[in-house]
């Protein structure tokens, strides 16, 4: 029976372990929180929708071709009457300036999405659905909303519940290939698991782990405050516009998030809730003159990061077997650590990339059809990494 071992139960790892679970595979999965959905997968609620461009450049694509995937992926999970909380509310993505509404509303014209995928809202459209006074118009989508983000990834590992053995409260110190099977040790050498495959899904922790080293994987500190708010006030959608702000969910309204790469600082900043306020009014001008500052709550959570905003997503490459003084040869020559793969990077767009993520993994880990097109496949490529590194050092300029 096919076996894989899944570090992380956040939405990367859980997302990975349904997938290969609907395919009949057994998994062990690894985390060292108490429950699923408790780092960066944690906050109380995360924004599903699209990223158009006007060159429908690959970011664009990918968010695209994860939005559709999300939307039918969240569609079934509530069907079978799993533990998910999400909300069809819609997204309204303000234009930051004059500039940016022209650039919205070029991009509706040209790729003529379809009905109801989204449009362009004028400035009065927009303040009818905001239920605010809004600076500008923007982009609606209707079908966009928020979604609880550690309830999707109980919902992913309730769905196969019976292939999936987990493992809470338990922190892997090392892992190693020994006779065709990657084991999973603890701080004392005891062998957690071992397995055929073994998938990375630990976010920016995964590069403690040797074969891991080399990836360029960092994390960004992202702290969201949690504002009092009554049911049915406005907004009644999610807004952004260089941030977010939620509709109340059980008597709070998110809204933020900073952003401060390799900060580790855990505790919640006044400075970072003040941020987010003048955040909050450049969406909705004057909405946090009615908070007091004595009121706020928020968590802070480390979102793993790629440096081009792409995720992580495919087979490790072998660093250790590359000659740095060779020329770089194509992704599909690369040499990978048999049975090694990852899911990763996702930064802040882990709702709308993790099930289109977990899927195309198990199709690259089962050889069956691919999801997304070739040249996304390989944009997502770890490996792609080390080309980089490579052609630089080439060329003489690091």
């Amino acid at each position: 029976m096919n076996h894989a071992i899944v570090i992380g139960a956040g939405l990367a790892g859980s997302s990975a372990a349904e997938r290969l679970a609907a395919r009949g595979w057994t998994i062990t999965l690894i985390d060292r929180a108490s429950a699923p959905g408790q780092g960066a997968s944690g906050n109380l609620a995360g924004v599903l929708r699209p990223l158009p461009s006007l060159d429908n450049n690959r970011l664009a694509r990918l968010t695209a071709a994860g939005f559709r995937h999300a939307r039918k992926h969240l569609a079934a999970l509530t069907a079978a009457r799993l533990p998910l909380r999400w909300g069809q509310t819609g997204v309204l993505h303000l234009a930051r300036d004059d500039r940016h509404a022209t650039t919205q509303q070029q991009v509706a014209a040209t790729q003529q999405p379809a009905a109801g995928e989204f449009c362009f809202v004028d400035r009065e459209r927009a303040r009818q659905l905001a239920g605010w006074p809004v600076a500008s118009g923007g982009w609606w989508f209707p079908d966009g909303g928020w979604v609880d983000p550690a309830s999707l990834c109980r919902a992913n590992l309730a769905r196969h519940a019976a292939a999936i053995t987990a493992h809470y409260g338990c922190e892997v110190a090392q892992i190693e290939r020994h006779a065709d099977l990657w084991q999973a040790y603890d701080a004392g050498g005891t062998v957690i698991a071992a397995a055929p495959v073994l998938i990375l899904a630990n976010a920016s922790d995964a590069k403690r782990f040797a074969p891991a080293a080399h990836l360029p994987l960092r994390a960004a500190r992202g702290q969201v405050s949690h504002l009092p708010a009554a049911s049915g006030s406005p907004p009644g959608i999610v807004v952004c516009r260089l941030g977010y702000v939620t509709p109340a969910i059980d008597g709070l309204r998110c809204a933020g998030a900073t952003f401060a790469v390799d900060d580790e600082q855990t505790e919640l900043r006044d400075a970072d809730h003040a941020e987010n306020l003048a955040r909050l009014d450049f969406i909705l001008p004057g909405y946090s003159k009615a908070i007091g500052r004595g009121e706020l709550a928020g968590r802070v959570g480390f979102r793993p990061l790629s440096p081009d905003r792409l995720p992580m997503i495919g087979a490790v490459a072998d660093a250790a077997a590359i000659d740095p003084a060779r020329p770089s040869r194509p992704l599909a020559e690369m040499p990978r650590l048999p049975g090694l793969y990852l899911v990763n990077g996702f930064g802040a767009r882990g709702i709308v990339w993790s099930a289109l993520a977990g899927e195309l993994l198990a199709c690259l880990i089962t050889g069956a059809p691919l999801p997304v097109a070739e040249d996304l496949v390989g944009a997502v490529d770890p490996g792609r990494f080390l080309m980089r590194g490579r052609n630089r050092r080439l060329r003489g300029d690091g």
